[in-house]
């Protein structure tokens, strides 16, 4: 199986099948229906997205939310954005690439929550007929994906870039 993520000419090429390009295109619109929720602050997977910003100090949380405002939701629903304009992409900008880093981060954050997954949980923990063995797939799926993605931002490229070479 060719690597899903190669890095060419200052850019990179993605070798990713339909079915993969559909599933992230709909983790795209799951996600985004979520963060579009009126009151997401009562979903625990929304919360893990938007950590406390002091874990000790909640003043200090409540005050630096309060100054960011509705940003880092903005910039999440960008990222997905960018990744809906480009899912059926063969090839990304560094900066694109880097964009789909950090939804495929969420996407795992998102499920990872939702089905409880631990440091130390393994698939004997989801096993078939488990009814959360199919996200624990799509989880595993997902984790492998952003690997591929850092280990292509790593490879040789261009000088001043990610992993390029001088």
């Amino acid at each position: 199986m060719p690597a899903p993520f190669r890095r060419r000419k200052g850019r990179f090429t993605v070798s990713l099948g339909t079915g993969e390009r559909e599933l992230l295109a709909e983790l795209c619109r799951q996600s985004r229906e979520l963060l579009e929720e009126e009151d997401p602050s009562s979903d625990p997977s929304i919360a893990r997205l938007f950590p406390a910003a002091y874990k000790d100090d909640p003043l200090g949380s409540l005050e630096f939310e309060t100054n960011m405002g509705d940003a880092p939701r903005a910039g999440k629903l960008a990222a997905i954005d960018t990744m809906e304009r480009t899912v059926d992409s063969s090839e990304l900008s560094e900066e694109e690439l880097l964009i789909w880093m950090g939804a495929v981060n969420d996407f795992r954050l998102l499920l990872g929550t939702r089905i409880d997954i631990k440091e130390e949980s393994t698939e004997s923990d989801y096993p078939e007929g488990d009814p959360n063995h199919d996200s624990f797939q799509v989880y595993v799926y997902l984790t492998w994906l952003q690997d591929r993605m850092l280990r292509a931002l790593g490879e040789p490229g261009v000088p001043g870039s990610v992993g390029g070479g001088r």
